[in-house]
Protein backbone atom coordinates (compact mmCIF):
# COMPACT_ATOMS: atom_id res chain seq x y z
CA UNK A 1 0.00 0.00 0.00
CA UNK A 2 1.57 3.31 -0.27
CA UNK A 3 1.81 6.00 2.00
CA UNK A 4 -0.53 8.33 0.45
CA UNK A 5 -3.69 5.71 0.47
CA UNK A 6 -2.44 4.46 4.17
CA UNK A 7 -2.50 8.46 5.25
CA UNK A 8 -5.92 8.71 3.75
CA UNK A 9 -7.16 5.53 5.62
CA UNK A 10 -5.16 6.91 8.77
CA UNK A 11 -7.03 10.09 8.47
CA UNK A 12 -10.24 8.72 7.87
CA UNK A 13 -10.03 6.69 10.88
CA UNK A 14 -7.79 8.61 13.12
CA UNK A 15 -7.61 12.35 11.98
CA UNK A 16 -4.19 14.04 10.90
CA UNK A 17 -2.94 14.41 14.30
CA UNK A 18 -2.55 10.40 13.87
CA UNK A 19 -1.70 10.53 9.87
CA UNK A 20 2.06 12.57 11.36
CA UNK A 21 2.49 10.72 13.96
CA UNK A 22 6.56 9.40 14.03
CA UNK A 23 7.06 11.29 10.78
CA UNK A 24 9.26 15.07 11.57
CA UNK A 25 11.24 17.17 10.33
CA UNK A 26 14.59 19.78 11.66
CA UNK A 27 15.28 22.60 9.87
CA UNK A 28 16.49 25.70 11.43
CA UNK A 29 13.74 28.49 11.33
CA UNK A 30 15.14 30.61 8.83
CA UNK A 31 18.32 30.93 6.66
CA UNK A 32 20.05 33.92 5.12
CA UNK A 33 21.51 34.14 2.02
CA UNK A 34 23.29 36.91 -0.09
CA UNK A 35 21.77 37.62 -3.73
CA UNK A 36 24.28 35.77 -6.29
CA UNK A 37 25.59 33.25 -3.74
CA UNK A 38 24.38 29.92 -2.23
CA UNK A 39 22.84 29.15 0.89
CA UNK A 40 23.12 25.97 3.20
CA UNK A 41 19.69 24.12 4.65
CA UNK A 42 20.80 21.61 7.16
CA UNK A 43 17.86 19.43 7.59
CA UNK A 44 17.49 16.02 9.27
CA UNK A 45 14.41 13.91 9.29
CA UNK A 46 12.53 10.83 11.38
CA UNK A 47 9.73 8.76 9.79
CA UNK A 48 7.50 6.06 11.61
CA UNK A 49 9.49 3.05 12.56
CA UNK A 50 7.53 0.98 9.69
CA UNK A 51 9.08 3.02 7.19
CA UNK A 52 12.92 2.41 8.27
CA UNK A 53 13.34 -0.18 5.73
CA UNK A 54 12.17 2.47 3.40
CA UNK A 55 14.61 5.25 4.03
CA UNK A 56 17.10 2.54 3.39
CA UNK A 57 16.45 3.13 -0.18
CA UNK A 58 17.82 7.20 0.00
CA UNK A 59 14.35 8.70 -1.20
CA UNK A 60 14.51 11.40 -3.28
CA UNK A 61 14.40 15.18 -1.57
CA UNK A 62 11.93 17.56 -2.96
CA UNK A 63 11.41 21.57 -1.72
CA UNK A 64 8.03 23.15 -2.03
CA UNK A 65 8.21 27.37 -2.07
CA UNK A 66 4.62 28.90 -1.38
CA UNK A 67 3.02 25.69 -1.14
CA UNK A 68 2.88 22.12 -1.50
CA UNK A 69 1.27 21.58 -5.47
CA UNK A 70 3.29 20.54 -8.26
CA UNK A 71 4.13 24.12 -9.43
CA UNK A 72 5.23 25.12 -6.43
CA UNK A 73 8.26 22.81 -7.04
CA UNK A 74 11.63 24.62 -7.00
CA UNK A 75 13.86 21.66 -6.24
CA UNK A 76 13.72 17.94 -7.08
CA UNK A 77 17.24 15.79 -6.09
CA UNK A 78 15.75 13.89 -9.08
CA UNK A 79 16.49 16.27 -11.30
CA UNK A 80 13.37 16.62 -12.24
CA UNK A 81 12.97 20.04 -11.42
CA UNK A 82 16.39 22.61 -10.49
CA UNK A 83 15.47 26.41 -10.32
CA UNK A 84 17.66 27.11 -7.58
CA UNK A 85 20.62 25.10 -9.01
CA UNK A 86 20.09 22.84 -5.78
CA UNK A 87 21.99 19.85 -4.97
CA UNK A 88 21.70 17.43 -2.05
CA UNK A 89 24.71 16.99 0.22
CA UNK A 90 22.96 15.22 2.87
CA UNK A 91 22.37 11.31 2.79
CA UNK A 92 18.68 10.60 2.96
CA UNK A 93 19.77 7.28 3.98
CA UNK A 94 20.65 8.07 7.37
CA UNK A 95 18.26 10.64 7.28
CA UNK A 96 20.41 13.57 6.52
CA UNK A 97 18.35 16.04 3.95
CA UNK A 98 20.82 19.04 3.68
CA UNK A 99 20.35 20.96 0.63
CA UNK A 100 22.85 23.89 -0.94
CA UNK A 101 20.90 26.52 -3.25
CA UNK A 102 24.08 27.53 -5.27
CA UNK A 103 21.84 30.40 -7.21
CA UNK A 104 19.79 32.77 -5.02
CA UNK A 105 18.39 36.13 -5.43
CA UNK A 106 15.65 38.38 -3.52
CA UNK A 107 13.29 37.02 -5.33
CA UNK A 108 13.72 33.93 -3.92
CA UNK A 109 12.52 34.93 -0.34
CA UNK A 110 10.01 33.16 1.33
CA UNK A 111 8.20 30.15 3.06
CA UNK A 112 9.99 26.71 1.92
CA UNK A 113 8.49 23.01 2.32
CA UNK A 114 10.27 19.78 2.77
CA UNK A 115 9.22 16.60 1.04
CA UNK A 116 10.62 12.58 0.80
CA UNK A 117 9.82 10.76 -1.87
CA UNK A 118 11.06 6.78 -2.75
CA UNK A 119 9.66 3.87 -1.31
CA UNK A 120 8.36 5.92 1.34
CA UNK A 121 6.62 9.48 0.36
CA UNK A 122 5.85 11.96 2.83
CA UNK A 123 5.21 15.98 2.82
CA UNK A 124 6.88 17.93 5.90
CA UNK A 125 4.22 20.61 6.62
CA UNK A 126 5.40 21.78 9.70
CA UNK A 127 7.63 23.55 10.40
CA UNK A 128 7.96 25.63 7.41
CA UNK A 129 11.41 27.08 6.51
CA UNK A 130 12.29 30.96 5.63
CA UNK A 131 14.58 32.13 2.89
CA UNK A 132 15.53 35.37 3.44
CA UNK A 133 18.42 36.59 0.93
CA UNK A 134 19.03 39.89 0.27
CA UNK A 135 21.52 41.95 -1.60
CA UNK A 136 24.54 42.71 1.57
CA UNK A 137 25.88 40.01 3.54
CA UNK A 138 24.60 39.35 6.95
CA UNK A 139 27.08 41.57 9.63
CA UNK A 140 29.32 39.73 11.53
CA UNK A 141 29.27 39.71 14.97
CA UNK A 142 31.99 41.14 17.41
CA UNK A 143 32.45 40.63 20.65
CA UNK A 144 35.15 41.94 23.65
CA UNK A 145 36.92 39.76 26.19
CA UNK A 146 39.57 41.18 28.59
CA UNK A 147 41.41 40.25 32.17
CA UNK A 148 39.90 43.30 33.74
CA UNK A 149 37.11 44.87 32.44
CA UNK A 150 34.95 47.18 33.86
CA UNK A 151 31.09 48.30 32.53
CA UNK A 152 30.17 51.56 32.02
CA UNK A 153 27.19 52.90 31.08
CA UNK A 154 26.36 49.62 29.28
CA UNK A 155 29.76 49.99 27.60
CA UNK A 156 33.00 47.43 28.04
CA UNK A 157 36.20 48.95 29.04
CA UNK A 158 39.59 47.50 29.59
CA UNK A 159 42.41 48.58 31.84
CA UNK A 160 45.67 50.06 30.45
CA UNK A 161 47.98 46.91 30.06
CA UNK A 162 45.49 44.41 29.97
CA UNK A 163 45.37 41.59 27.28
CA UNK A 164 42.11 41.78 25.65
CA UNK A 165 40.43 39.37 22.75
CA UNK A 166 37.93 40.38 20.12
CA UNK A 167 36.10 37.35 18.58
CA UNK A 168 34.47 37.87 15.54
CA UNK A 169 32.14 35.44 13.79
CA UNK A 170 30.19 35.33 10.56
CA UNK A 171 27.70 32.57 9.27
CA UNK A 172 28.84 30.21 6.48
CA UNK A 173 26.33 30.72 4.08
CA UNK A 174 27.17 27.78 2.45
CA UNK A 175 29.94 24.86 2.82
CA UNK A 176 31.48 25.39 -0.37
CA UNK A 177 32.00 29.16 -0.23
CA UNK A 178 32.97 29.99 3.39
CA UNK A 179 33.42 34.27 4.06
CA UNK A 180 36.72 35.07 4.61
CA UNK A 181 37.47 37.65 8.02
CA UNK A 182 40.06 40.23 8.15
CA UNK A 183 40.85 42.81 10.63
CA UNK A 184 41.63 46.52 10.39
CA UNK A 185 43.40 47.81 11.82
CA UNK A 186 46.19 45.14 12.73
CA UNK A 187 47.69 45.65 16.01
CA UNK A 188 50.99 45.03 16.42
CA UNK A 189 52.05 42.47 18.36
CA UNK A 190 48.78 40.34 18.06
CA UNK A 191 47.79 37.12 18.05
CA UNK A 192 45.16 35.77 15.47
CA UNK A 193 43.07 32.20 15.63
CA UNK A 194 40.69 31.38 13.06
CA UNK A 195 38.07 28.49 13.21
CA UNK A 196 35.46 27.58 10.85
CA UNK A 197 32.26 24.68 10.43
CA UNK A 198 29.07 24.03 8.56
CA UNK A 199 27.53 27.23 9.79
CA UNK A 200 29.64 29.75 10.76
CA UNK A 201 33.88 31.29 10.51
CA UNK A 202 35.39 32.85 13.37
CA UNK A 203 38.48 34.18 14.11
CA UNK A 204 40.05 35.81 17.42
CA UNK A 205 42.28 38.90 17.76
CA UNK A 206 44.30 38.74 20.97
CA UNK A 207 47.02 42.12 22.07
CA UNK A 208 47.64 43.99 25.09
CA UNK A 209 46.00 47.41 25.14
CA UNK A 210 47.42 50.61 25.48
CA UNK A 211 46.19 53.95 26.10
CA UNK A 212 47.18 54.53 22.19
CA UNK A 213 43.96 52.00 21.74
CA UNK A 214 41.60 54.13 23.41
CA UNK A 215 39.13 55.41 21.48
CA UNK A 216 39.94 53.05 18.60
CA UNK A 217 37.53 51.77 15.94
CA UNK A 218 38.65 48.04 15.18
CA UNK A 219 36.58 46.18 12.04
CA UNK A 220 36.30 43.06 11.32
CA UNK A 221 35.03 42.73 7.72
CA UNK A 222 33.67 39.33 6.37
CA UNK A 223 34.29 38.87 2.56
CA UNK A 224 32.28 36.63 0.36
CA UNK A 225 32.72 35.25 -3.46
CA UNK A 226 29.74 34.84 -5.39
CA UNK A 227 29.29 32.30 -7.78
CA UNK A 228 30.80 34.96 -10.42
CA UNK A 229 34.25 34.55 -9.45
CA UNK A 230 35.21 38.42 -10.44
CA UNK A 231 32.60 39.66 -7.75
CA UNK A 232 32.51 39.96 -4.19
CA UNK A 233 30.61 41.09 -1.58
CA UNK A 234 31.65 41.89 2.00
CA UNK A 235 29.61 43.43 5.26
CA UNK A 236 32.38 44.43 8.16
CA UNK A 237 31.14 45.11 12.39
CA UNK A 238 33.44 47.70 14.31
CA UNK A 239 33.97 47.94 18.17
CA UNK A 240 35.21 51.30 19.61
CA UNK A 241 37.88 50.40 22.22
CA UNK A 242 37.18 52.02 25.86
CA UNK A 243 41.03 51.92 27.78
CA UNK A 244 40.91 53.17 31.56
CA UNK A 245 44.25 54.70 31.95
CA UNK A 246 46.33 56.92 34.52
CA UNK A 247 46.60 60.48 33.57
CA UNK A 248 49.81 61.42 30.55
CA UNK A 249 50.80 63.77 28.32
CA UNK A 250 50.74 66.32 30.62
CA UNK A 251 52.06 70.12 29.91
CA UNK A 252 51.44 73.49 31.30
CA UNK A 253 51.38 76.45 29.14
CA UNK A 254 51.52 80.12 29.89
CA UNK A 255 49.44 82.72 27.77
CA UNK A 256 50.76 85.38 26.50
CA UNK A 257 53.83 83.26 26.74
CA UNK A 258 57.50 84.77 27.29
CA UNK A 259 58.60 87.11 29.47
CA UNK A 260 55.49 88.53 32.13
CA UNK A 261 55.24 92.04 32.43
CA UNK A 262 54.69 93.76 36.19
CA UNK A 263 50.85 94.81 36.41
CA UNK A 264 49.97 92.48 32.84
CA UNK A 265 47.29 89.10 33.28
CA UNK A 266 48.49 85.74 32.60
CA UNK A 267 46.65 82.61 32.59
CA UNK A 268 48.05 79.14 33.32
CA UNK A 269 46.40 76.10 31.30
CA UNK A 270 47.01 72.39 32.45
CA UNK A 271 45.88 69.30 30.18
CA UNK A 272 46.29 65.64 30.30
CA UNK A 273 45.27 62.85 28.35
CA UNK A 274 43.73 60.16 30.99
CA UNK A 275 40.54 57.94 31.03
CA UNK A 276 38.53 58.24 33.13
CA UNK A 277 38.21 62.53 32.88
CA UNK A 278 41.05 64.25 34.70
CA UNK A 279 40.79 66.51 37.72
CA UNK A 280 43.25 69.18 37.81
CA UNK A 281 45.10 70.77 41.22
CA UNK A 282 47.54 73.88 41.24
CA UNK A 283 50.36 74.59 43.93
CA UNK A 284 52.87 76.99 44.21
CA UNK A 285 56.62 75.54 44.59
CA UNK A 286 56.40 75.29 48.69
CA UNK A 287 52.91 72.91 48.18
CA UNK A 288 50.68 75.99 48.63
CA UNK A 289 47.22 74.61 47.08
CA UNK A 290 45.82 77.33 45.11
CA UNK A 291 43.12 76.36 42.39
CA UNK A 292 41.25 73.52 41.22
CA UNK A 293 40.42 72.98 37.32
CA UNK A 294 42.69 73.15 34.11
CA UNK A 295 43.34 77.25 33.95
CA UNK A 296 44.93 79.19 36.83
CA UNK A 297 44.36 82.88 36.07
CA UNK A 298 45.98 85.93 37.62
CA UNK A 299 44.78 89.41 36.64
CA UNK A 300 47.21 91.65 37.90
CA UNK A 301 50.78 89.96 38.37
CA UNK A 302 53.65 91.49 40.82
CA UNK A 303 57.19 90.25 42.25
CA UNK A 304 55.79 87.53 44.50
CA UNK A 305 54.46 85.52 41.87
CA UNK A 306 57.36 84.69 40.36
CA UNK A 307 58.34 80.91 41.36
CA UNK A 308 57.40 77.41 39.91
CA UNK A 309 53.97 76.70 39.60
CA UNK A 310 52.93 73.01 39.15
CA UNK A 311 49.51 71.34 38.44
CA UNK A 312 49.00 67.99 39.29
CA UNK A 313 46.27 66.08 37.34
CA UNK A 314 44.62 62.89 39.02
CA UNK A 315 42.03 60.27 38.54
CA UNK A 316 41.45 56.87 40.25
CA UNK A 317 44.28 55.14 38.37
CA UNK A 318 47.00 57.82 39.04
CA UNK A 319 48.31 61.02 39.20
CA UNK A 320 51.16 63.17 37.10
CA UNK A 321 52.60 66.55 37.66
CA UNK A 322 53.81 69.34 35.57
CA UNK A 323 55.34 72.45 36.19
CA UNK A 324 56.20 75.84 35.03
CA UNK A 325 58.17 78.74 35.86
CA UNK A 326 56.70 82.56 35.99
CA UNK A 327 58.65 85.36 35.63
CA UNK A 328 57.19 88.38 36.46
CA UNK A 329 59.81 91.16 35.08
CA UNK A 330 60.00 94.76 35.95
CA UNK A 331 62.39 97.98 36.69
CA UNK A 332 64.38 98.07 39.47
CA UNK A 333 62.60 99.61 42.62
CA UNK A 334 63.14 99.37 46.97
CA UNK A 335 67.17 100.50 45.37
CA UNK A 336 69.14 101.50 48.83
CA UNK A 337 72.68 102.74 49.89
CA UNK A 338 74.51 100.94 53.39
CA UNK A 339 77.77 102.14 54.15
CA UNK A 340 79.95 99.58 56.60
CA UNK A 341 80.88 100.45 59.24
CA UNK A 342 78.18 102.63 59.96
CA UNK A 343 78.35 105.75 61.90
CA UNK A 344 81.17 108.52 62.04
CA UNK A 345 83.35 107.97 58.86
CA UNK A 346 87.01 108.48 60.30
CA UNK A 347 89.64 109.87 58.91
CA UNK A 348 92.07 107.41 57.74
CA UNK A 349 89.53 104.31 57.98
CA UNK A 350 88.39 101.71 54.86
CA UNK A 351 85.12 102.31 54.35
CA UNK A 352 82.68 100.19 51.93
CA UNK A 353 79.30 101.51 50.36
CA UNK A 354 76.47 98.51 48.99
CA UNK A 355 73.67 99.25 46.92
CA UNK A 356 70.81 96.68 46.65
CA UNK A 357 68.27 97.10 44.73
CA UNK A 358 64.59 94.73 43.39
CA UNK A 359 64.40 94.19 39.88
CA UNK A 360 63.67 91.56 37.68
CA UNK A 361 66.10 90.83 34.85
CA UNK A 362 69.25 91.37 37.44
CA UNK A 363 69.94 94.99 38.39
CA UNK A 364 73.28 96.75 37.30
CA UNK A 365 74.90 98.80 39.57
CA UNK A 366 76.89 101.80 38.76
CA UNK A 367 78.23 104.83 41.18
CA UNK A 368 78.87 108.68 40.75
CA UNK A 369 79.50 111.66 42.71
CA UNK A 370 77.61 114.13 43.36
CA UNK A 371 78.88 116.31 40.21
CA UNK A 372 78.08 113.29 37.99
CA UNK A 373 81.30 111.88 37.73
CA UNK A 374 81.06 107.87 37.33
CA UNK A 375 83.26 105.98 39.65
CA UNK A 376 82.50 102.45 40.15
CA UNK A 377 80.02 99.40 38.96
CA UNK A 378 78.68 96.70 40.84
CA UNK A 379 77.01 96.58 43.83
CA UNK A 380 79.95 97.82 46.26
CA UNK A 381 82.43 100.98 46.21
CA UNK A 382 85.25 100.62 48.89
CA UNK A 383 87.49 103.18 50.06
CA UNK A 384 90.59 101.85 51.77
CA UNK A 385 91.99 105.40 53.14
CA UNK A 386 89.03 107.99 53.87
CA UNK A 387 90.01 111.76 54.28
CA UNK A 388 88.48 115.17 53.70
CA UNK A 389 88.36 114.60 49.83
CA UNK A 390 85.76 111.40 50.17
CA UNK A 391 83.04 113.68 52.00
CA UNK A 392 79.79 114.20 50.15
CA UNK A 393 77.21 112.49 48.79
CA UNK A 394 77.47 109.49 46.37
CA UNK A 395 74.69 107.75 44.37
CA UNK A 396 73.60 104.55 42.99
CA UNK A 397 71.91 103.96 40.01
CA UNK A 398 69.95 100.42 39.55
CA UNK A 399 69.24 99.49 35.96
CA UNK A 400 67.63 97.12 34.22
CA UNK A 401 66.47 96.70 30.45
CA UNK A 402 62.75 98.14 31.96
CA UNK A 403 63.91 101.27 34.12
CA UNK A 404 66.34 102.44 36.55
CA UNK A 405 66.30 104.11 39.69
CA UNK A 406 68.80 106.19 42.02
CA UNK A 407 69.42 106.33 45.87
CA UNK A 408 72.06 108.16 47.19
CA UNK A 409 73.57 108.33 50.91
CA UNK A 410 76.11 111.51 52.38
CA UNK A 411 79.60 109.89 53.49
CA UNK A 412 81.14 112.62 55.91
CA UNK A 413 84.57 112.06 57.10
CA UNK A 414 85.43 113.21 60.29
CA UNK A 415 89.26 114.13 61.64
CA UNK A 416 89.96 116.98 64.77
CA UNK A 417 91.12 119.99 63.89
CA UNK A 418 94.32 121.47 61.88
CA UNK A 419 95.51 125.01 61.13
CA UNK A 420 96.15 126.15 57.50
CA UNK A 421 99.52 127.59 58.18
CA UNK A 422 99.71 129.89 55.06
CA UNK A 423 95.85 131.83 55.50
CA UNK A 424 96.80 133.12 59.21
CA UNK A 425 98.64 136.77 59.81
CA UNK A 426 98.38 139.87 61.53
CA UNK A 427 98.12 143.01 59.85
CA UNK A 428 97.69 147.02 60.58
CA UNK A 429 94.67 148.11 59.24
CA UNK A 430 94.54 149.95 55.93
CA UNK A 431 92.17 152.83 57.69
CA UNK A 432 93.73 152.63 61.55
CA UNK A 433 97.37 152.14 61.93
CA UNK A 434 96.78 151.72 65.53
CA UNK A 435 94.51 148.62 64.59
CA UNK A 436 95.48 144.98 64.49
CA UNK A 437 93.70 142.57 62.19
CA UNK A 438 94.52 138.66 63.00
CA UNK A 439 93.04 135.64 60.81
CA UNK A 440 92.79 132.48 61.51
CA UNK A 441 91.60 129.84 59.86
CA UNK A 442 91.16 125.87 60.44
CA UNK A 443 89.54 122.32 59.12
CA UNK A 444 87.86 119.57 60.92
CA UNK A 445 84.98 117.88 60.99
CA UNK A 446 82.85 118.64 62.85
CA UNK A 447 83.40 121.89 62.25
CA UNK A 448 85.69 123.35 64.84
CA UNK A 449 84.83 125.95 67.25
CA UNK A 450 87.50 128.74 67.11
CA UNK A 451 88.54 131.04 70.32
CA UNK A 452 90.70 134.03 70.97
CA UNK A 453 93.20 134.14 73.49
CA UNK A 454 95.39 136.91 74.31
CA UNK A 455 97.86 135.94 77.31
CA UNK A 456 96.04 133.32 78.20
CA UNK A 457 92.60 135.18 78.32
CA UNK A 458 89.65 134.42 76.24
CA UNK A 459 89.36 137.46 74.15
CA UNK A 460 86.01 138.63 74.44
CA UNK A 461 83.70 141.47 72.15
CA UNK A 462 84.47 144.70 73.41
CA UNK A 463 84.86 148.61 72.22
CA UNK A 464 88.24 147.89 70.94
CA UNK A 465 88.43 144.72 70.16
CA UNK A 466 85.85 142.65 67.60
CA UNK A 467 85.63 138.96 66.33
CA UNK A 468 84.21 137.71 62.96
CA UNK A 469 83.44 134.10 61.79
CA UNK A 470 82.66 132.65 58.75
CA UNK A 471 82.48 129.43 57.21
CA UNK A 472 85.22 127.99 54.65
CA UNK A 473 83.45 125.22 52.36
CA UNK A 474 81.34 122.40 54.14
CA UNK A 475 84.31 121.59 56.90
CA UNK A 476 86.69 125.53 57.56
CA UNK A 477 85.99 127.99 59.71
CA UNK A 478 87.38 131.49 59.33
CA UNK A 479 87.56 134.10 62.48
CA UNK A 480 88.90 137.33 62.03
CA UNK A 481 90.56 139.28 65.10
CA UNK A 482 90.34 142.84 64.83
CA UNK A 483 92.24 144.78 67.93
CA UNK A 484 93.89 148.19 69.35
CA UNK A 485 97.47 147.57 69.39
CA UNK A 486 97.73 148.56 72.80
CA UNK A 487 96.42 145.53 73.61
CA UNK A 488 99.91 144.55 72.37
CA UNK A 489 101.56 147.18 74.35
CA UNK A 490 102.95 144.62 77.28
CA UNK A 491 106.56 143.61 76.98
CA UNK A 492 105.68 139.64 75.53
CA UNK A 493 102.57 139.92 74.39
CA UNK A 494 101.49 136.66 73.20
CA UNK A 495 98.34 136.05 70.64
CA UNK A 496 96.51 131.89 70.71
CA UNK A 497 93.75 130.75 67.95
CA UNK A 498 92.51 127.12 70.33
CA UNK A 499 90.21 125.20 67.97
CA UNK A 500 88.28 122.33 68.84
CA UNK A 501 85.83 119.88 67.81
CA UNK A 502 84.34 115.94 69.18
CA UNK A 503 87.48 114.61 68.04
CA UNK A 504 90.24 116.71 69.78
CA UNK A 505 91.91 120.64 69.63
CA UNK A 506 94.37 122.38 68.02
CA UNK A 507 96.10 125.85 69.10
CA UNK A 508 98.35 128.71 67.58
CA UNK A 509 100.16 130.99 69.05
CA UNK A 510 102.34 133.73 68.57
CA UNK A 511 105.01 135.15 71.07
CA UNK A 512 106.74 138.11 70.63
CA UNK A 513 110.94 137.78 71.42
CA UNK A 514 112.32 140.89 70.11
CA UNK A 515 112.74 143.92 67.78
CA UNK A 516 116.07 144.67 65.55
CA UNK A 517 116.32 147.63 63.32
CA UNK A 518 118.82 145.64 60.77
CA UNK A 519 116.51 142.82 59.79
CA UNK A 520 113.45 142.31 58.78
CA UNK A 521 113.30 138.48 60.38
CA UNK A 522 110.88 136.60 62.35
CA UNK A 523 112.35 133.03 63.18
CA UNK A 524 109.41 130.77 63.55
CA UNK A 525 109.63 127.78 64.77
CA UNK A 526 106.82 124.46 65.09
CA UNK A 527 106.11 122.75 68.39
CA UNK A 528 103.71 120.32 68.17
CA UNK A 529 101.91 119.38 71.24
CA UNK A 530 99.72 115.85 71.30
CA UNK A 531 96.87 115.86 73.68
CA UNK A 532 93.29 114.00 73.86
CA UNK A 533 90.49 116.35 74.31
CA UNK A 534 88.36 113.55 76.73
CA UNK A 535 88.06 110.00 77.15
CA UNK A 536 85.27 109.71 74.67
CA UNK A 537 87.23 111.72 72.21
CA UNK A 538 88.07 109.42 69.19
CA UNK A 539 91.55 109.82 68.62
CA UNK A 540 92.27 110.70 64.97
CA UNK A 541 95.68 109.78 63.31
CA UNK A 542 97.56 111.82 60.99
CA UNK A 543 101.01 111.75 60.19
CA UNK A 544 103.15 114.61 59.27
CA UNK A 545 106.54 115.36 58.45
CA UNK A 546 108.28 118.08 60.82
CA UNK A 547 110.76 119.48 59.42
CA UNK A 548 112.92 123.06 61.15
CA UNK A 549 112.44 125.62 58.97
CA UNK A 550 113.68 128.94 58.77
CA UNK A 551 111.33 131.69 57.30
CA UNK A 552 112.31 134.94 56.26
CA UNK A 553 109.50 137.45 57.01
CA UNK A 554 109.24 140.72 55.02
CA UNK A 555 107.79 143.16 57.35
CA UNK A 556 106.57 146.08 55.97
CA UNK A 557 106.06 149.64 57.22
CA UNK A 558 103.23 148.26 59.68
CA UNK A 559 104.01 145.89 62.52
CA UNK A 560 102.46 142.40 63.44
CA UNK A 561 102.90 138.90 62.67
CA UNK A 562 102.97 137.15 59.13
CA UNK A 563 103.46 134.09 58.06
CA UNK A 564 105.07 133.08 54.74
CA UNK A 565 106.30 129.88 52.83
CA UNK A 566 110.09 129.01 52.89
CA UNK A 567 112.37 125.94 54.21
CA UNK A 568 115.15 124.83 54.86
CA UNK A 569 115.88 120.90 56.05
CA UNK A 570 116.02 120.64 60.01
CA UNK A 571 117.43 118.17 62.07
CA UNK A 572 114.29 116.68 63.55
CA UNK A 573 112.66 114.00 62.28
CA UNK A 574 108.64 113.16 61.50
CA UNK A 575 105.82 113.23 64.32
CA UNK A 576 102.67 111.86 65.34
CA UNK A 577 99.92 114.01 67.03
CA UNK A 578 96.30 114.72 66.91
CA UNK A 579 96.14 117.66 69.19
CA UNK A 580 98.83 120.23 68.21
CA UNK A 581 99.97 123.40 69.36
CA UNK A 582 101.54 125.79 66.96
CA UNK A 583 104.32 128.52 68.34
CA UNK A 584 105.07 131.23 66.69
CA UNK A 585 107.79 133.69 67.61
CA UNK A 586 107.81 136.84 66.29
CA UNK A 587 110.82 140.11 66.35
CA UNK A 588 109.42 143.12 65.36
CA UNK A 589 111.39 146.73 63.89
Amino acid sequence: MKLDQKLVFVCCLFGVALSLEGFSVTLPQSVEGVSGHCVLIPCSFTVRNDYEDEVKYSPNVVWYKGGYETENVVFDSSKKVNKLQGELIGDTSKKNCTTIFNSVSERDNGMYYFRIEGRVKYTFREPPLSINITASPPKPTLTLYGEQMEEQNQRKEVLEGSSVSLFCSAFSLCTSQPPTLTWRPLQNNSSQEQNQNSSFVSSHLNFTVTRLHHGLSINCTATYQLKNKEIKKTRKNSLTLRVLYAPGDKSVSVSPSGPVMWGSSVSLSCSSDGNPAVNYTWFRENGEQIETGPTFSITETNDTHSGLYYCRAQNKYGSQNSSVQLDVQYAPKNTSVSVSPSGSVMWGISVSLSCSSDGNPAVNYTWFRENGEQIETGPTFNITATDDTHSGLYYCRAQNQHGSQNSSVQLEVQFSPHFLFLSLHCNSSDNDAVMMICLCEVRGRPVPKLEWRLNEQPVSQSGSLSIKEESVGVSGLRSILSMHRSHLSMSSPHLQCVSTNQLGSSTLLFNSVGQSSNSDHLQITCVLIGAVAGAAAVILGEIYLCRRKQHKLSLEKTEGWVLTEGEEEGEDGDCLYSTKTIVVYGRAL
